[in-house]
């Protein structure tokens, strides 16, 4: 026996000293992960200080050289007309930006709407034929409980002759009238309770817009994006404020002082022009209405169309019941694909 408390105190100290052991090696190794977690965030952060090290260095060289060409008159006229058309440029992306997202809350409410109308629809349904029940069964329990106060004065009004004789068969009758009210008024309660479940299960959520929806949402931002174009034609302004989007200032010329003055005189113009929103309303409108019977899908899932069936603007597009709406004083069709070539960064928004 001694012997054996012998060896039980031994392994006891042998696990009382492997425990402060074994809690340093896990200790050790979740500092070892913790500081490999750090050198991985520190390479992540030298990584994008040496990027914005990087841009602060092009930046400023784009600084030095803006500096250096606005020194010269004529490369600073130039430049005046670069930077308004870069200035249309994004008049126009915004404006189809926030067409788009007004047109996407307008179609979300109107199909979550929908949604919660048939989804009362239905609960009125379900509530219906179920208050149908309980109006069935609210009449049963009625009758029950006149045919038991029925019985109940009748075999009060007995005689003794009669109670010994009847009395027995009118209270088994009343006995049963009162289980089956038992149950008919617990069938109640259930539909009761089944109503107010009903009524309190919530409104579902959207999923998302339908496949129609986005396409209709598409084709009118294409739409605008289409009328832009029209409305800056004039002069190849639209054309030269997508090549602004895409070349440095100092590659570009638009000719001498006066010519780079008048030009941005009617680059401010047309900006101006689009302050008349009921008529750009207008055009969307109708040259939506002209796109749906012109586009093509790849596939009934698609909501983008193919860029093959946009290759055209049309300048003038018929109007239901008002025939040709003129957009342009020439008739000719501009060959612009502004899906294609991305005008007014319409990628960007599409569904």
């Amino acid at each position: 026996m001694a012997e054996t408390a012998k060896i039980e105190m031994r392994s006891d100290d042998g696990d009382d000293s492997q425990g402060p052991l074994l809690r340093l090696y896990w200790n050790r190794a979740g500092v070892k992960r913790e500081l490999s977690a750090l050198k991985r965030e520190r390479h992540e952060l030298l990584d994008k200080l040496k990027e914005q090290e990087g841009a602060i260095i092009r930046a400023k060289e784009q600084l030095d050289g803006l500096e250096r060409l606005l020194t010269n008159p004529l490369a600073a006229a130039n430049a005046m007309v670069y930077f308004q058309l870069r200035h249309l440029w994004r008049v126009g992306a915004q404006q189809i930006e926030q067409f788009s997202r007004e047109l996407r809350t307008q179609r979300e409410r109107r199909e979550l709407a929908k949604l919660h109308e048939a989804a009362l629809a239905k609960r009125r349904r379900r509530l219906s034929a179920i208050n149908e029940k309980l109006q069935s069964i609210m009449a049963k329990e009625h009758n029950v409980i006149q045919e038991r106060d029925a019985l109940q004065k009748r075999l009060e009004n007995m005689n003794g002759f009669l109670r010994v004789f009847r009395g027995p068969g009118i209270r088994r009758r009343l006995s049963g009238l009162g289980k089956g009210r038992e149950a008919l008024v617990s069938r109640i309660e259930e539909l009761e309770e089944l109503q107010n479940k009903i009524n309190g299960e919530p409104l579902p959520e959207s999923s998302g817009l339908s496949t129609d929806s986005r396409r209709l949402i598409n084709l009118a931002v294409i739409a605008l994006a289409q009328e832009l174009v029209l409305h800056f034609s004039e002069h190849n302004l639209a054309s030269f404020a997508q090549t602004s989007t895409q070349r440095p200032v100092g590659d570009m010329k638009f000719g001498d002082r006066r010519d780079c003055d008048r030009l941005v005189e009617r680059i401010r113009a047309r900006i101006s022009d689009l302050r008349d929103q009921k008529k750009t309303a207008d055009g969307v409108k109708v040259r939506t209405d002209f796109l749906l019977t012109q586009v093509r899908y790849t596939t009934e899932t698609d909501s983008v169309p193919q860029a093959e069936s946009l290759d055209v603007i049309a300048p003038q597009v018929p109007a239901a019941g008002e025939g040709i709406q003129n957009k342009r004083v020439s008739d000719a069709p501009l060959r612009l694909n502004v899906l294609s070539e991305d005008y007014w960064d319409l990628l960007s928004v599409l569904l």
